[in-house]
């Protein structure tokens, strides 16, 4: 999309509707060769391997790990289609190396993905927008308790003076920063 010309106010000319039409479906084309491979491997009946039959890291499996990754799947869900139980699964990533970065890369892609959803959701939702700051900027609700007291604190009694403190006490407490590694 740095292709196309800056924004400007207004209608946008037929030559800019035309290359935002062009990058749009670009995208789309995109988007379907990507869910293509994945939507073939998923059409397939889920068959389970022999007991004795062991994942190799060949290109279809690598593949397949990986997009499975992409969308957020369990061991357990990548394990049934691949037809293997979760423990062989498992042993298959922690003995292959090549199998373990395609599983994290599918991982992180999600993750990057679901990161660039919620933000484009923050400019039409004010509650994710709000959620978003809390959890990345930091930012938190500020909550200040303001007593009035017309009794100045040497005229007061004791009891009046521990229903204040006990007042105080019972307000909840705010919370400290919690910090993230990004």
């Amino acid at each position: 999309m740095s292709d196309l010309p800056p924004r400007r106010r207004g209608r946008p000319t037929k030559e800019e509707a035309a290359a935002y039409a062009a990058a749009a479906q670009d995208k789309q084309k995109k988007d379907n060769k990507e869910t293509e491979y994945l939507d073939e491997v998923l059409a397939q009946p889920i068959k389970r391997r022999a007991a004795q039959a062991k994942l190799q890291p060949d290109e279809a499996t690598l593949r397949t790990i990986g997009e499975l990754g992409k969308l957020f799947c369990t061991q357990e869900e990548v394990a049934a289609v691949l037809g293997v139980s979760r423990r062989t699964f498992q042993t298959f990533i922690s003995e292959c190396q090549e199998a373990r970065d395609v599983w994290d890369d599918g991982l992180m892609h999600a993750k990057v993905s679901l990161r660039r959803k919620q933000l484009s959701l923050a400019d039409k939702n004010a509650p994710a927008a709000i959620f978003l700051g809390k959890n990345y900027l930091g930012q938190k609700d500020e909550s200040t308790t303001n007593m009035n007291i017309s009794k100045p604190v040497a005229e007061m009694s004791e009891a009046e003076l521990m229903e204040i403190a006990q007042r105080k006490s019972a307000e909840p407490k705010p919370e400290a920063k919690k910090e993230s590694v990004h």
